[in-house]
């Protein structure tokens, strides 16, 4: 992770390394099985609209990405993550620009219908095994991070 972070008046951040259009931190909640957890986005999302996505969101500034992580999933379905544990940090670059993205992992402690009760991001939420997944509409990042997740 970076020594020094800077924001400049686009609320991009500057490193001494690299300049992030944005930085995000995600959660992967997984059950018994093995199987992930993830949210369907709408026509209007804001980011990857009509794809099956990952839960989390931007870092605020002044906040660590498990901090982020946590609030995400309080804001998102309503939980605390108390198991959460980090998994992996990526780098892609995107449309828009470079994202750093940070992957943490908890276990599914909720069923997934009151989590869809709960859910205020999203249209839609469902348990995937990785050959599930192979069927769904995801981007082509968080492809890669749900190969490493199941070790593909």
């Amino acid at each position: 992770m970076p020594d020094k972070v800077l924001y400049d008046r686009t609320n991009s951040i500057k490193t001494s390394r690299h300049m992030y259009y944005r930085r995000v931190a995600l959660f992967v909640l997984r059950d018994k099985d093995g199987r992930v957890l993830l949210q369907y986005k709408d026509k209007n999302a804001p980011f990857l609209p009509e794809h099956w996505a990952f839960f989390g969101g931007g870092i605020d500034e002044n906040e660590t990405p498990e901090e982020a992580a946590k609030r995400e999933a309080k804001e998102e379905i309503g939980i605390e993550l108390d198991n959460i544990r980090f998994f992996r940090r990526y780098e892609f670059q995107e449309e828009k620009g470079l994202y750093e993205k940070f992957v943490f992992i908890a276990p599914l402690e909720h069923s997934p219908v009151s989590l869809k009760k709960q859910q205020e991001e999203g249209q839609d939420l469902g348990l995937f095994s990785f050959e599930e997944l192979k069927k769904l509409k995801v981007s082509n990042n968080d492809r890669a991070i749900l190969k490493d997740l199941f070790n593909k």
